[in-house]
């Protein structure tokens, strides 16, 4: 198991080359949601960015050639090793200049009231006191900058035809998230802690693909299978028990006749005043 270095709260899913296949079909999935969020933020005038537990760099790569040469994307992770992925993957030519550096959501070590448009992607939901880490991210903002939340509310999954052992994992899920303290539906409160850290809720939108074929018809399948380790550690379900719902999962993935709504995901924009 790879280390995560800890700064910020836990990360319950490898890191580094170990996830970053995952990581690639989670922006397959979600990357619409993301990109719609940052639009309706409005890109055209960005000059300084920053991207809030940027993994394997995604959307720290689509915000520096979105912006363009001249600009400035200063990505932050907990884990060096997602950052030594994204720091070996170069932006297109013309882009605006990524710096890479391990801090939290909780501190950011980012310059306070210095950017356009500050983005966080799946990072709340991993976070004891999300709403800490929102008016960190706040913090950030000039007056007028957006903060863009992309999270999920993980029980909105949907099995078409219903599988028993997705239905088990996910009463595991939400045994797991009150062992460890955090919410894996806050997709359902991004109004409100945008609220809470002072920002005008401008948009909200939300997605949920469905898939009958391909990697994304398998993301929660491969997602919950490699967090295992971690939902394990936490006492939160035995080794045995995890491997028989997850290998019922991928038996029930493989019926040509199912298909996979998965957990549905929320994009919100946050507005700061002045």
């Amino acid at each position: 198991m790879t280390a995560v270095q800890q700064v910020g709260d836990d990360y319950v899913l490898p890191t580094g080359e170990k996830d970053a296949a995952r990581l690639d079909v989670i922006h397959q999935v979600y990357g619409p949601v993301s990109v719609r969020g940052l639009e309706a933020a409005g890109m055209d005038a960005v000059r300084r960015a920053a991207d809030i537990g940027c993994g394997t760099g995604t959307v720290s790569r689509w915000l520096a050639e979105r912006i363009g040469a001249g600009a400035n994307v200063d990505s932050i992770d907990i884990s060096e090793d997602q950052l030594n992925v994204a720091r070996a993957i170069q932006p297109a030519a013309g882009a605006a200049k990524i710096t890479y550096s391990v801090a939290s959501a909780y501190d950011p070590g980012l310059p306070e009231a210095a950017y356009d448009v500050v983005f966080v992607r799946l990072v709340l939901c991993h976070l004891k006191k999300p709403d800490e880490a929102v008016a960190a991210m706040a913090g950030l903002l000039k007056p007028g900058g957006r903060l863009v939340i992309v999270d999920m509310d993980m029980f909105s999954f949907l099995a078409m035809p219903p599988s028993e052992h997705y239905r088990r994992w996910l009463e595991t899920a939400r045994d797991h998230q009150r062992n460890i303290g955090v919410d894996y539906a806050v997709g359902l409160r991004l109004h409100e802690l945008l609220s809470g850290a002072g920002l005008e809720t401008t948009f909200l939108a939300a997605d949920q693909p469905i898939y009958n074929a391909g990697p994304g018809k398998h993301l929660w399948e491969t997602s919950w299978r490699n967090a295992l380790p971690y939902v394990v550690k936490a006492g939160s379900v035995t080794p045995e028990e995890g491997a028989e719902m997850i290998a019922g999962m991928a038996v029930h993935d493989a019926r040509p006749d199912v298909w996979i709504a998965v957990a549905k995901m929320f994009a919100a924009v946050g507005r700061k005043g002045g």
